[in-house]
């Protein structure tokens, strides 16, 4: 696909100009900040370099967006519309590192980390494929087409690594169990799922300027970019659709993976690749209902991975198990049909309104992204800047703010304030039920909740909330642990996925005979990196161990995470190497280093359950490095890490 036939630096926009009202509204909708950058990159108006910002706090106060004074928005405004109106050109299409970096410093209104500039860099997507892989040397090295590389899944990681194998002309074949592209994207599609990071940084920099409909993509636009993504690139032809790998073992004499595929007829067939890079993510096992006499009850029960969607839930009395992000997210569109919903909650989550989460991208937004010189790229950058200038700081434990005797820190504290206050005004004249949806543990320690509409169900006199124990499943419904039967047509189980079993069910087998399950014994999976392992050459997993980030959204750490892999793979082609596997000792500093870090985490806080943590007790998915941290240790491969032969 040639992206820079995309780019909006080289266009001239004075035909696609409507009318006034038109753009004006655009103007006034824009993000003010980013077209003032963009602005000054098409110009070079030193006065817009001289005007100031502020804060903002935004959702509930986990991020300070950075905006443009208010003193200064109707000059920018003013301004954008005599540049829209003479149809001129950008007169820096493609500025140097240098420049880049003044004008994110200011976009950020200070100097911006090297952190913030190098993935910053990324985000901005001025470049073609600013995450790819190239060859170290003048050209392709011989060898590389008898290279074959398995790669596991279809869902984002697995579409990325493709990508960038096959702009090194090295050969793949990817494997999914599934009858289409997609991942988690295609499994999850249940009633009004959607993220809950926003779309222009919920994206790829293999695309550009895509046109999303919706701030927080919901489930089938996003899926749909998937196989924009898919399609684009021409990857289907090397996807083998309903189709797993049953197991794996490394051929120490022929220096390749020996694997076992299974269609979904059972039928079984073998194949031999050089390299492993498995896509199969974290959310890859359904967490299923471990409840006694659920094998009695005569209704309808499905997890939300599993949504039929031939069942006509109107009307009827539908239970929904589990309230962290899918439940919550699920029950208010189930409550707007259905003659009853019982909602039993374990345990409240913290849940935030977030502004626009439901709402259309409009128009005149639209338009803006597509006639204003660089305003998509500086918007994007402005997303991804909220979101990491931080660095993560909301999950750290402040322990001198603890000897004063604050709970985790300044900020996180205030967080939990607000929070809290924003329960209680939702439920004024209800402050027991306030109380049940208030939780005893810190923010993020886990997953924050977007409303989705979720307090305003649990307002309906048809939406009832549960917070005894089920004890049992009857033929008729669910028995709490207070005597009670609920009846219910419909049992949603949203459980959530046992992310902990990462590879499963793949049987691996490495050097030296020693499994997956050998390897992860002692306390659960663990990694180099999240990626790589001792004992296991030629292999590569994304989105492993303790790599759940700090800060982003997940598609930027995938793109980065499949760069590593590739990376690892053309070095090892361009080297005439046979093997490369991660040092013992490599493996195990990293490893201490995060089990240090987690104690000055929210996750390593004493008594905090939630699927973080696997059957040893350990949390075993979030990544406590700072992402200025981690970035800086899988941004390139360092070949010293491995063993090469």
């Amino acid at each position: 696909m040639d992206m820079a036939a995309q780019s909006p630096a080289t266009q001239n926009f004075s035909d696609a100009v409507p009318d006034e009202a038109f753009v004006k509204r655009a103007l006034d909708m824009a993000n003010l900040n980013a077209l003032r950058v963009a602005l000054w990159q098409a110009t070079g108006d030193a006065e817009l370099a001289r005007m100031g910002t502020v804060a903002v706090p935004f959702w509930s106060g986990v991020y300070d967006v950075i905006q443009l004074a208010p003193e200064h928005a109707e000059r920018v405004k003013a301004k954008a519309l005599a540049f829209l109106r003479s149809g001129a050109g950008s007169r820096l299409p493609h500025p140097e590192d240098v420049q880049i970096r003044d004008m994110m410093a200011m976009l950020a209104g200070k100097p911006v980390s090297d952190f913030i500039f190098e993935m910053g860099k990324e985000e901005l997507n001025f470049v073609d494929y600013p995450r790819g892989v190239a060859w170290s040397g003048d050209g392709p090295p011989e060898g590389r087409e008898g290279f074959h590389v398995l790669v596991i899944g279809a869902g984002v990681a697995g579409l990325v690594t493709a990508i960038h194998l096959g702009h090194l002309g090295i050969p793949y074949t990817i494997v999914e169990r599934n009858p289409d592209v997609g991942g988690t994207w295609w499994t999850n599609d249940y009633p009004d799922a959607r993220v809950d990071i926003p779309s222009h940084h919920y994206q790829l920099t293999v695309t550009r300027k895509h046109p999303w409909q919706h701030w927080f993509a919901p489930q089938p636009e996003l899926a749909d970019y998937i196989r924009t993504v898919a399609d684009d690139h021409d990857l289907r032809r090397n996807i083998r659709f309903e189709t797993e790998v049953a197991a794996a073992h490394w051929d120490e004499s022929a220096k390749v993976w020996r694997i076992r595929l299974r269609d979904k007829g059972g039928t079984e067939t073998a194949i031999a690749a050089h390299a492993i890079v498995s896509g199969a993510g974290l959310f890859n096992v359904p967490n299923t209902p471990d409840i006694p006499g659920v094998e009695t009850y005569r209704g309808a029960f499905f997890h939300t991975t599993n949504w039929d969607h031939r069942f006509d839930h109107a009307d009827k009395r539908v239970g929904v198990i589990g309230v962290g992000c899918t439940g919550a997210q699920v029950m208010p569109s189930l409550a707007e049909t259905a003659g009853h919903v019982t909602v039993f909650q374990r345990s409240p989550h913290w849940v935030a309104k977030l502004e626009g989460y439901r709402d259309r991208i409009p128009d005149e937004v639209q338009w803006l992204m597509e006639a204003m010189p660089h305003y998509w790229n500086w918007y994007v950058f402005a997303t991804y800047y909220t979101m990491f200038c931080e660095d993560g700081a909301l999950f750290s434990i402040d322990r001198d703010w603890q000897r004063e005797g604050g709970l985790v820190s300044r900020k996180n504290d205030a967080l939990r304030q607000a929070l809290t206050d924003a329960i209680a005004r939702e439920f004024p004249d209800d402050p027991a039920l306030a109380r049940k949806l208030t939780p005893d543990c810190p923010p993020f320690s886990r997953r924050l909740v977007v409303d989705n509409g979720w307090f305003r169900a649990l307002k309906q006199p048809h939406v009832s909330l549960v917070t005894a124990g089920i004890t049992r499943m009857t033929p008729a419904g669910v028995v709490t642990d207070d005597g009670v039967e609920h009846p219910l047509d419909l049992v949603v189980w949203a459980g959530g996925f046992r992310a902990e079993r990462y590879l499963w069910p793949v049987h691996y087998v490495g050097r030296h005979g020693r499994t997956l399950e050998e390897a992860w014994a002692k306390d659960g999976a663990r990694a180099y990196l999240g990626m790589t392992m001792p004992d296991f050459p030629n292999m590569f997993m994304l989105y492993g161990p303790n790599t759940n980030p700090r800060a982003g959204g997940l598609f930027a750490w995938i793109e980065i995470w499949a760069r590593y892999a590739v990376q690892g793979i053309a070095a090892l082609i361009e080297g005439g190497h046979a093997a490369m596997e991660c040092r013992r000792d490599v493996h195990d500093a990293f490893n201490a280093e995060v089990d240090a870090a987690l104690g000055d985490c929210i996750w390593g806080l004493d008594g905090q359950a939630s699927y973080y943590r696997n059957r040893h007790g350990r949390q075993g998915i979030n990544n406590p490095l700072r992402p200025s941290v981690y970035y800086d240790k899988v941004r390139k491969i360092n070949l010293a890490d491995f063993v090469l032969d």
